[in-house]
């Protein structure tokens, strides 16, 4: 009975126990590892590659090499083409030669010419109004003809300008358009320190064109005083073509100084629009060498004593000619 007890205890071990390499499958499973924890799904290769130890490096007294810094690498640019530009030859061609010759022995016989003419020039004397008016009518003929003489050597003698510089004598005064096609040193062919110029537009002159002629005849000697129009005024022409309408900005003080100016210069059927302009021009000439005589008691005082003459002039662009014209009611102006 014990012998039967004993063989089925045995047997029931045999069953209930597993296999020896089940077990110590087990046994590994549980034990911890200290360095990885990892799943079942993860591949054995893997396991035993992260559970292997790290190499150590071994401790040398050498200290490690520093890194080699990265070569530098020069960006080298494109020099720009060269373009071979060929030298400008300085040498002048035998005509060309020739012709600057030719040229500068003219200016220097110009020269000669005017300085021998501006001795005869010098010596003439201006104290009067008339003997003004008539260096007046002289200078614009050369200008005319071209055959300047004063302009040509004015700007050029050290002589004169040191003169003028200690001071002034005008011999007239020239209140003209701003216009600039107007040069009155060249229209008189007139040097420097001979001519007193005010300058407005349209030949207009205001409170200090009035002052402007009373210190030049009061205090510098100016013998005459010319009041000079001319062809193609753009101030004329604009209140012409205004009508009576308000022009803008300051122009309206054109149309004050020109008022009533078309009114008293009716235009003739039978001329044309220019010929009318030329008649309102020479007529707002007649009427501004008016306004200075009515505007001003020092120069209507001058006048009476026969030290001052006030004339309108009228210039042609075209033609360089200046021509005089009479106020009414003033003695003749004898010069045209």
């Amino acid at each position: 009975m014990l012998h039967l007890l004993f063989t089925a205890g045995l047997c029931f071990t045999a069953l209930t126990e597993p296999p020896a390499h089940e077990a110590a499958a087990k046994v590994e499973a549980k034990t911890p590892s200290k360095s990885v924890k990892h799943s079942p799904a993860v591949p054995e290769e893997h396991v035993k590659a992260v559970k292997a130890p790290k190499e150590e490096k071994p401790e040398t007294s050498e200290e490690a090499p520093k890194p080699v810094p990265k070569p530098f690498h020069r960006v080298v640019r494109k020099p720009k083409p060269v373009v071979h530009v060929a030298p400008v030859s300085t040498t002048l061609l035998p005509p060309e030669a020739s012709q600057q010759k030719l040229m500068l022995e003219n200016a220097q016989l110009q020269q000669e010419v005017a300085r021998a003419k501006m001795r005869v020039l010098l010596d003439t004397p201006i104290e009067t109004p008339d003997a003004s008016l008539a260096e007046l009518v002289a200078g614009n003929a050369r200008f005319m003809e071209g055959k300047r003489v004063r302009t040509l050597l004015a700007n050029q003698e050290p002589e004169l300008r040191e003169s003028l510089a200690k001071g002034q004598a005008p011999f007239a005064v020239i209140l003209t358009c701003s216009d600039s096609r107007l040069s009155d040193t060249l229209i008189f062919d007139q040097g420097l320190g001979r001519l007193f110029t005010i300058r407005e537009a349209g030949n207009c002159p205001d409170t200090q064109g009035l002052a402007s002629v009373e210190y030049a005849v009061e205090h510098l000697g100016a013998k005459l005083v010319v009041v000079m129009g001319h062809t193609g005024c753009g101030a004329v022409k604009a209140v012409k073509e205004a009508h009576g309408k308000p022009m803008p900005g300051n122009l309206w003080v054109l149309q004050a100084a020109m008022a009533g100016l078309e009114t008293e210069i009716h235009e003739d059927p039978n001329e044309t629009s220019t010929e009318h302009l030329h008649r309102m021009e020479r007529g707002n000439a007649l009427r501004q060498a008016r306004v200075i005589l009515d505007r001003s008691e020092i120069v209507r005082h001058l006048v009476a004593a026969g030290k001052v003459k006030v004339l309108p002039a009228y210039y042609d662009l075209s033609s360089g000619r200046v021509t005089f014209m009479d106020l009414p009611g003033e003695a003749p102006a004898g010069h045209h």
